[in-house]
């Protein structure tokens, strides 16, 4: 008896020593982006082993949700760009607060008020088309010129149900344009399947030439296919949140505040840069071939506390309706 007992206390303080060891980040940055961040931080964190989820978006927050009600939460730190879902865990408790130091650094509308989460990149959605395959006087220069009839059989989006920015760009445009703007779109038989490298390949294939896509997804393949040519849409560009957050847990890890305040420093940034995103923080450079943030947050449709609130309130009954126009 006394040995079982020895044994299960040695189980448990081997577990313990594990967890205080490892930091789980689940995100929805790009495989590459995690795989250039990973040296950096073993440099930084020598005693820590940083364990990676990656996936999209949606799928995050569906595991994320089933683990917090299961009480078996792994994730320390929440990396996605459905921004929305981040309002809900701050509505009900589910995230730490960002440490001071760094939230003072963000931008207003570009943090939480209460402290729960920061934006550590702007993905921007964009209008991309292939000049092999569209004349000029089908060139759009605005997002409400894609309902007219001319683009029948021309244009693609993401699914709104499986990608955190293609929700975001649809939510956006709901709010501006009203549901009829999609009911055009569906008339002229847009195809709005998959993630932003979706969108992409229809683009390329010509499939269908014209597509809302992140300028990052672009900004990837600028020297390799000049084909792909970027539009910053008139009516405004569509700025995303990659949004981090901590998650409230029993026993934070000692090194994660360290870890979020790494993410903000020049090193961190810039990594979020060279994926071709933009940085919060005013004193990094934009991304290589993108105009400056000030240009981007000039020309894009406005993030407001109304709209936020809003969306987060009704994030169900949008998909729901968006389901039923453009996949019925």
């Amino acid at each position: 008896m006394i040995k079982v007992v020895l044994l299960l206390l040695l189980v448990s303080c081997t577990q313990s020593q594990t967890a205080n060891k490892e930091i789980w980040v689940y995100t929805s940055l790009y495989k590459d982006t995690i795989s250039k961040l990973l040296p950096l931080l073993k440099e930084e964190f020598p005693e820590t082993e940083f364990k990676f989820y990656q996936a999209g978006s949606e799928e995050i927050a569906a595991k994320v949700n089933a683990e917090i009600l299961t009480n078996n939460l792994k994730a320390d730190v929440l990396i996605s760009s459905d921004r929305f879902w981040y309002e809900e865990l701050s509505d009900n408790k589910a995230l730490e607060l960002i440490p001071d130091d760094v939230w003072i650094k963000i931008p207003d509308d570009l943090r939480h008020p209460k402290k729960s989460y920061v934006t550590l990149s702007l993905p921007v959605m964009v209008l991309c088309y292939n000049s092999d395959s569209v004349e000029k006087s089908l060139i759009p220069d605005t997002f409400k010129a894609l309902s007219h009839p001319k683009y029948n059989n021309l244009f693609s989006t993401g699914s709104p149900l499986a990608s955190g920015t293609n929700f975001t760009t649809m939510a956006m445009l709901q709010y501006n344009y009203g549901w009829n703007y999609f009911k055009k779109l569906k008339k002229n038989k847009t195809i709005a399947q998959g993630g932003n490298s979706s969108v992409l390949r229809r683009i390329q294939s010509s499939e269908r030439p014209i597509g809302w896509v992140l300028m990052e997804n672009v900004l990837r393949f600028q020297k390799k296919d000049p084909r792909l040519k970027i539009i910053y849409p008139k009516d405004g560009v569509v700025t995303n949140n990659n949004v981090l957050a901590l998650t409230k847990k029993e026993k934070q890890h000692p090194k994660l505040k360290e870890f979020v305040r790494f993410m903000f420093s020049k090193k961190g940034q810039e990594l979020m840069t060279d994926s071709y995103m933009y940085s919060p923080l005013k004193e990094i450079n934009a991304p290589e071939g993108a105009p400056s943030l000030e240009f981007i947050l000039k020309n894009s449709f406005s993030w407001s506390r109304e709209f936020i609130s809003q969306t987060t309130v009704d994030r169900l009954d949008l998909k729901e309706e968006y389901s039923s126009i453009m996949f019925q």
